[in-house]
């Protein structure tokens, strides 16, 4: 074919002055499949460089100029000639060895830039911010951090439920907005998307990716819904790290482990649309309070949902790679995303056995414990089973690890009667970092650290060790004393504890009293004191219609340890009686918590799972003074104790709109009004229409909540509220 002349190309360069010869374009741009507009530096990596500064994080240093670098500018020839084969094949094949260089780096992880001198030097530089700029075509990778819609079927977060305030500074779990984009998902195969297309047709499709999986998109959506809504994911995970991992192959050693993958699955599906979710149970049907949930699942015919299977799938590679002894430490991780799991969706003997897992394999891994406090006996098994730690976040974060697998064992077990799993006299380890010092990797010696086993723990908060998760942590250490007193009391006792022997046995109608021992005293002392000493910046959970869920839940544990330490004596017949006055102190002290976050627009279903339970308490003790009042006819107090129980249905029923765990316990709490107080007592509940998805995806939504909840009425509460009577 006769090549055109130099006229021809000419003219048509003029009606088309935007296109570029082959090879004008910049080396990125040309990598990454960019419009270029040939500028030294063009347009698109000036936009690439401002949004990787904009985004930078703490410590990193991005360079001051952005890299955009070309081909060595050849002069034209000016008659036309034709290009020998020889010169035609060399050129060929010098491309195909800058080709293949390109692949064997991105197989490698694509953290280098090639031709650049500048960022191949610079190793700290977050890939993530090198590679994905919100003008990159390819499939992103995004830390929960502020980034445009990428679709149009996008899925956000109401502007007050996003940020959540953590402590000192200006350190935030989750303070940006929420999108990542999914393209097809099939209702008929339960939300299981098999083959959802890629977000771009650049997109890159590992061969190895785990067929158990679903597709790397839909993954990449419910980790950054896991990261966004979840309060204790940026503890469980150093958030950086792990979006990092996730970037690379699905056969590199550093990938996330496929457990830990099919658990954040399962958990995240409770926040996104995209994918079904277990729907209500008919508690018609099934006790609220049924230890064994499976067999009415089997009995009702309900088939296994996309979050059913995720954290199926999860279980199963969890007990294999634990009686193979491989990835121990990942495996834990996996194990206590499961128990939020199960403990989110009320699933009991489940959590329960979950929970008791997870306590005695941070054990066996040497996390409840920190030199030099470990034991002197010689032992034929190492003190763990994990090599130690090589860099301080690594070290934290198997810390924090270990502190959110006893707050889920202690916070989820104070609603039993059942003994705890590990002893708090074995557990001897500093408590956490601040979320930003964890966020940078900040070290800090263990002389400058509080440790667990301080005897000042309730009341020493010193402002530079201390943040609402360090609060969360003592939280649960204070119901944990709280719980193994009422259930060592009595054996104590027999052993002649002198901490247990009543100081006054002379009173006829409680010789042996519990309350007149030194142990209680005690205890009631630190929860007095652990509340009012909380730091001044971190007195109030709620800013605004911010919400810090740690805080909000470290806040509510004084209460719920008082009504746990005096409802077994108190007696509501017997005016002037302090432990029933103590009860009904703190169960109107939890009242006004409800009040201040339901006069927020804040989604209260994103708060801790212990919230729900401490709810329950404050108005199962309410009923009890609302039959008591109807007993002795004190009908001044009655119209005021049936509106303080009905706020509290309403803000568990709300919750319940997304979270299984709050719809059975007001149905708990309802049962108990009606058996206690009669029907008259217990008014229907009007509860808003469900909150997720945020940002309803059009026009997929009926089969979207069709899907996710099985009831088509969900539809028509899309542009209107519903009434829900439970």
């Amino acid at each position: 074919m006769p090549k055109a002349t130099s006229e021809a190309v000419s003219s048509s360069k003029g009606s088309h002055p935007n296109v570029l010869k082959r090879n004008q374009a910049c080396h990125q741009c040309r990598r990454r499949k960019l419009k270029c507009d040939a500028k030294r530096p063009c347009s698109t990596c000036i936009r690439s460089h401002a949004h990787a500064v904009s985004h930078a994080p703490a410590g990193v240093d991005v360079p001051a100029s952005p890299d955009c670098t070309y081909d060595e500018v050849v002069a034209e020839v000016s008659t036309p000639t034709s290009e020998g084969p020889k010169s035609r094949y060399e050129r060929l094949e010098s491309r195909i060895n800058e080709l293949e260089g390109l692949l064997r780096q991105k197989e490698k992880g694509g953290t280098d830039r090639p031709q650049s001198s500048r960022h191949a030097t610079n190793s700290q530089v977050d890939p993530l911010l090198l590679q994905n700029s919100p003008f990159d075509n390819d499939a992103t990778l995004r830390l929960p951090g502020p980034s445009p819609i990428l679709s149009d079927l996008s899925f956000g977060l109401q502007p007050d439920s996003r940020t959540r305030v953590d402590s000192i500074g200006s350190y935030p779990q989750s303070n940006a907005p929420f999108g990542a984009r999914i393209d097809s998902v099939s209702p008929a195969s339960n939300g299981n998307p098999a083959k959802v297309p890629t977000s771009s047709s650049n997109a890159i499709v590992w061969a190895t990716w785990p067929q158990s999986l679903p597709s790397p998109d839909l993954v990449r959506h419910l980790i950054d819904a896991f990261f966004a809504f979840h309060p204790h994911s940026n503890r469980l995970f150093h958030v950086p790290t792990f979006m990092s991992s996730f970037s690379l192959p699905p056969n590199h050693a550093k990938f996330p482990n496929s457990a830990i993958l099919h658990a954040v699955c399962a958990l995240g599906s409770l926040y996104t649309a995209a994918v079904s979710s277990p729907p209500r149970p008919n508690l018609s049907e099934e006790p609220p309070d049924e230890l064994f949930t499976k067999r009415y699942q089997l009995r009702q015919g309900r088939s296994d949902t996309f979050a059913d299977i995720q954290a199926r799938y999860a279980k199963e590679l969890i007990d294999e790679q634990l009686s193979m002894g491989e990835h121990l430490f990942e495996v834990l991780q996996a194990s206590i995303i499961l128990t939020w799991y199960y403990w989110a969706h009320a699933r009991w003997c489940d959590v329960y056995l979950a929970s008791s897992v997870v306590m005695r394999l941070s054990v066996a891994q040497g996390l409840s414990s920190c030199p030099p406090f470990h034991t002197i006996a010689n032992s034929t098994r190492p003190l763990s089973l994990l090599p130690r730690a090589t860099t301080v976040i690594e070290d934290e974060m198997r810390r924090n690890t270990f502190w959110l697998a006893y707050s889920a064992e202690r916070l989820h077990g104070c609603g039993n009667g059942w003994a705890l799993c590990l002893d708090d006299m074995d557990v001897s380890q500093l408590l956490p970092l601040r979320g930003d010092q964890f966020l940078q990797g900040s070290s800090v010696s263990p002389g400058e650290r509080l440790w667990s086993q301080s005897k000042d723990i309730f009341t020493l908060h010193p402002a530079d060790q201390t943040d609402s998760f360090a609060l969360y942590i003592k939280a649960a250490m204070l119901i944990s004393r709280v719980k193994n007193f009422n259930l060592r009391f009595r054996a104590r006792q027999y052993t002649g504890d002198v901490t247990t022997i009543p100081a006054d046995i002379t009173n006829p109608h409680h010789p042996l009293d519990p309350r007149t021992t030194a142990a209680f005293i005690d205890l009631e002392r630190n929860i007095s004191s652990f509340r009012s000493s909380f730091p001044r910046h971190l007195s109030d959970p709620i800013n605004a219609n911010a919400v810090d869920c740690h805080l909000y839940t470290a806040c509510l544990v004084p209460h719920m340890a008082s009504m746990l330490l005096h409802e077994p004596h108190a007696e509501l017949d017997h005016q002037g009686c302090v432990s029933a006055c103590r009860i009904l102190e703190a169960a109107r002290g939890v009242l006004e918590y409800i009040y201040a976050v339901m006069s927020t627009s804040y989604d209260i279903s994103l708060l801790d799972n212990f919230v729900t339970f401490a709810w329950f308490m404050a108005g199962r003790v309410l009923v009890r003074f609302l039959e008591a009042a109807q007993l002795s006819s004190g009908h001044e107090q009655i119209p005021q104790l049936v509106n303080e129980i009905l706020c509290i249905r309403i803000a568990m029923a709300k919750m319940g709109e997304r979270l299984p765990l709050a719809y059975r316990y007001q149905k708990m709490l309802t049962d108990f009004l009606v058996q206690k107080c009669g029907e008259v007592s217990a008014p229907s509940v009007t509860a808003l229409a469900p909150r997720w998805p945020m940002l309803v995806p059009a026009p997929a939504t009926a089969a979207y909540y069709e899907a996710a909840e099985a009831g088509a009425h969900y539809y028509s509460a899309v542009k209107s509220d519903i009434e829900i009577t439970v």
